[in-house]
């Protein structure tokens, strides 16, 4: 590759990381905390920690009276849905879409005792829903357009961190020799720098399919809206059924349809699994068809389908399988790859610290964007104008990690109406950050900023077990080997993190040896004026 070619790139790597770095940075470190949103769910709620029988209790005629009730009054039902309880979902979990008299779509959802079929009180989204949703659509307000707009925000990151790696990629044409080079002894900007390539180059596979999945599940909406308008002439409904295959009508004879019991004694015809949850179509009518659907026993899949008829409970086709186009069966592999939800909770945990590194090799590509112009050669403002960068770069970085954990204290100790617990949610976590970056100014040294804030977020991370056990009495290491265990793996995931992060806090240095860049201007040197190199 000639010189000037090898330029471009590593010139469209450096821009595209350093002109969207800090929100690539903030999609990957809020999605390794999504990577938990079930597990999390139970750590935040203490009714939900429970052992999942073998035998639940009946849930037919509950489930059938609250769907009836629910929708009464409503136009049309659309579907139905019943998810049985699992280790990470211990309860019954009812869905219904209708339509309301003034033809809206309404959802409705409840749950119900994985033990004694009871009905859980409702408690008001909070920790694990804002842990999630932040990163699949950073929360976008209404006002500018609602949640699809984000989400299709963090589409465009994931093709953005693409283009960033493959332009990486290319612009480092010495990859095995920079794959094993660590220059320990060097300046701090130069171990940044081989820690970036470094990392970067072993994570590689797994960054690319990061951005892959997360590109493909962030645009999908507004592919598929594209796609319609280009080849249905805008007819979403038309797509869907080209995708997903052909919805039956109703024919408006009402019948009596198998029962969630019944469904839950449908075994898997090869692997005798259970059902995990079941979708009713034309619910209560004679064309009524219902997706069983499986947990995957070799492919990687969300679920394995069995579409059978609604009242005799005979497979719909020959084969038992409900056959599924190429497309579907390509799409439903995009979120279990981008999740990690295929596999364990061993799993999640590398996802975890693959996610974490991606995190971090961001970050320090938008340091050291900073570092190079502020003390070296390719700086071309005040040196008051990069000090004032990095504090904002800093203040970002930094902050971030403090208002994650931050909310995980909001949750036990909120007192408020269940209805206002999102508001809070929010409102703590944003609030937190905002003063994590205002203290990046106020400190006015980004190496002790970072050195204090990694130490604050680890702390506050090891507390985490302490203040569970202190309001719901559970200790996380007499819970790690029982079946309700999913809580006592965050508690223990927040120890290690904890003590890790504060680890890396004390070894972090507080100070740079400053090194003033040749022909670098003073906060008060006018631009424009040429200072002799020292």
């Amino acid at each position: 590759m000639d010189r000037a070619r090898h330029l471009r790139n590593y010139n469209l790597h450096s821009w595209t990381g350093i002109t969207l770095g800090l929100i690539v940075y903030i999609v990957a470190l809020t999605g390794t905390f999504a990577l938990f949103d079930n597990e999390i769910k139970t750590w935040e709620d203490p009714t939900l920690r429970v052992a999942v029988a073998d035998e639940t209790p009946p849930i037919a005629d509950v489930f059938s009276t609250w769907v009836e009730e629910t929708s009464a009054g409503g136009t049309e039902l659309e579907f139905v849905r019943l998810n049985y309880p699992t280790t990470y979902t211990p309860y019954f979990w009812g869905f219904i879409q209708y339509h309301d008299e003034n033809d809206e779509h309404v959802n409705a959802n409840q749950k119900w005792h994985a033990a004694t079929g009871e009905p859980i009180a409702e408690r008001g989204n909070g920790l694990s829903y804002w842990t999630l949703n932040i990163h699949r659509d950073f929360m976008w307000p209404s006002f500018l357009g609602g949640r699809q707009i984000g989400r299709w925000l963090v589409g465009i990151i994931g093709v953005v961190l693409m283009l960033a790696i493959l332009s990486g990629v290319i612009a480092h044409t010495k990859i095995r020799e920079e794959a094993y080079s660590m220059r320990l002894k060097r300046s701090q900007r130069l171990k940044w720098q081989d820690s970036h390539k470094v990392v970067g180059l072993w994570g590689l596979p797994f960054y690319s399919m990061i951005a892959f999945t997360g590109a493909f599940l962030g645009v999908i909406g507004l592919v598929s809206q594209l796609t319609a308008a280009i080849a249905f002439k805008g007819d979403i409904e038309t797509l869907l059924g080209a995708v997903l295959g052909p919805e039956v009508e109703r024919s408006g004879v009402q019948v009596q349809m198998l029962s969630a019991d019944e469904i839950a004694q449908m075994r898997h015809p090869e692997s005798n699994a259970k059902p995990q949850s079941f979708v009713v179509r034309n619910y209560g009518d004679e064309t009524s068809e219902i997706d069983i659907f499986y947990a995957p026993d070799t492919q990687l899949s969300t679920v394995e389908i069995i579409s059978v008829d609604g009242v005799t409970g005979v497979p719909i086709t020959g084969d038992p399988f409900k056959v599924q186009p190429v497309a579907g069966h390509f799409v439903n592999a995009m979120s279990p790859l981008h999740y990690g939800t295929y596999g364990g909770i061993w799993l999640k945990f590398l996802y975890f610290a693959l996610g974490l590194s991606l995190s971090v090799i961001t970050a320090l590509g938008c340091m050291m964007w900073i570092e190079r112009r502020k003390y070296g050669n390719d700086g071309t403002k005040s040196e008051a104008f990069y000090n004032r960068l990095g504090y904002f770069n800093t203040g970002v970085i930094m902050g971030l990690p403090v208002a994650a954990i931050s909310i995980f204290y909001l949750d036990k100790l909120y007192v408020g109406a269940e209805s206002a617990r999102l508001a809070a949610t929010g409102s703590v976590y944003l609030g937190v950050w905002i003063i994590g970056l205002a203290y990046a100014f106020v400190r006015r040294n980004d190496y002790s900023t970072t050195r204090e804030l990694l130490m604050l977020t680890g702390a506050l991370a090891m507390g985490l077990p302490v203040l569970n056990c202190l309001t719901t009495g559970d200790w996380f290491f007499a819970h790690l080997n029982a079946d309700h265990s999913t809580a006592a793996w965050v508690d223990a995931g927040m120890l290690v993190l904890g003590t890790m992060t504060v680890v890396a806090g004390f070894l972090a240095p507080a100070e740079r040896k400053a090194k003033r860049r040749p022909g670098a201007r003073t906060a008060t040197e006018p631009e424009g004026v040429a200072v002799p190199a020292e």
